[in-house]
């Protein structure tokens, strides 16, 4: 059985924006905790008509949220699972939260979830017919190195900078190189025929020299992931990941996700294969939109991320979302058997 996990939030509910105002005069100036962040561009109805149409062999879907559902949503219906955040955390006393980092330190704590699932966000497409072997081979979530050629360390920051989510990511790396070192992997883990010839040659700097990470190519679509990791990364780093799990806003001394990645490619708990089968978009203007939504019927995953687009015009956002929605209404035209039928 394999599930899917996706984190939700209505940035339209009142109440929530009431709940968040309180705790966000000093967040104002962050541009990682910035509203766009919250926005809903009601994606979320048609990434879960894209799971039921292409993914037909799920079992459930858990949808992680505040407590707020679409009103178009059946929860009665017996494949989709509302976890609350009061149902999510280990510590209540860290509630109400307002970063997708803090929740994420507490999916080991989701009842009933299958060892095996798949974690995606609320933007993310499934645009073709996927087996379940595209997630998981021999009860092993699919996933690939490729390991980067810089550690982000303060030469690097004083040049490039530093947000909070890579900051967040150098925290993982840390905390996963404090474990393995030196890091032993096998050897078809490192130089698997659907890597590229200059991945092969960073991992072999990582295997040789490094023998620990230093920063590793992200996969910003579904990930495979069994439930056993997040469990032994939880009981190994449950300090670091509580103090996390606290921040009601994103901060850099968070953790994400991906530390549970990190662990299951460092202890070579996965079936490698480099997909390049994704797209994804950064939008910030019209334009960008336009040219996202060409030829994505070429791609299994399409994520329209908006995480950039901020300040943009009334009439400007409401172009992006039009398009956005009209291109998924014809892609996905079919009501699904979670949505009330009104």
């Amino acid at each position: 059985m394999i599930d899917f996990v996706i984190p939700w939030v209505d940035g339209n509910d009142s109440i929530w924006l009431e709940e968040k105002e309180k705790y966000d005069k000093n967040q104002k100036q962050n541009h990682a905790n910035s509203s766009m962040r919250f926005r809903d561009w009601g994606t979320l109805k048609y990434v879960l008509r894209s799971i039921e149409k292409n993914c037909p062999w799920y079992n459930k879907v858990y949808l992680i949220t505040e407590g707020h559902y679409p009103e178009w949503l059946d929860i009665n219906y017996k494949k989709i699972v509302l976890v609350t955040h009061e149902e999510l955390y280990f510590n209540k006393a860290h509630l109400p939260v307002f970063s997708s980092s803090s929740i994420e330190m507490n999916l080991a704590n989701i009842k009933g979830l299958s060892n095996k699932f798949v974690y995606m966000n609320d933007d993310t497409l499934i645009l073709k017919r996927l087996e379940e072997k595209r997630f998981f081979i021999d009860e092993k979530p699919v996933d690939f190195i490729s390991h980067g050629w810089l550690p982000r360390n303060k030469i690097f920051e004083k040049l490039r900078g530093m947000n909070s989510w890579a900051h967040s990511i150098k925290n993982n790396i840390n905390l996963i190189n404090k474990k393995f070192y030196p890091l032993k992997f096998n050897k078809n883990s490192l130089y698997h025929n659907s890597y590229s010839s200059k991945i092969k040659v960073s991992n072999f700097l990582l295997d040789i020299l490094y023998k620990k990470f230093l920063w590793l190519e992200h996969w910003h679509h579904p990930i495979p992931y069994l439930r056993t990791t997040l469990v032994d990364v939880h009981k190994e780093f449950h300090k670091e990941m509580m103090e996390c799990s606290s921040n009601k806003f994103r901060k850099n001394n968070d953790l994400t996700q991906y530390l549970y990645r990190y662990w299951q490619l460092a202890s070579g708990n996965f079936y490698p294969y480099k997909h390049n089968d994704g797209k994804y978009c950064k939008i910030e203007n019209r334009e960008d939109i336009d040219k996202c939504l060409e030829n994505i019927e070429e791609y299994a995953f399409f994520c329209p991320n908006d995480s950039v687009l901020d300040d943009v015009s009334e009439e400007e956002n409401q172009y992006i979302e039009r398009r956005l929605i009209d291109k998924l209404e014809e892609l996905f035209p079919n009501k699904a058997l979670f949505e009330i039928k009104l």
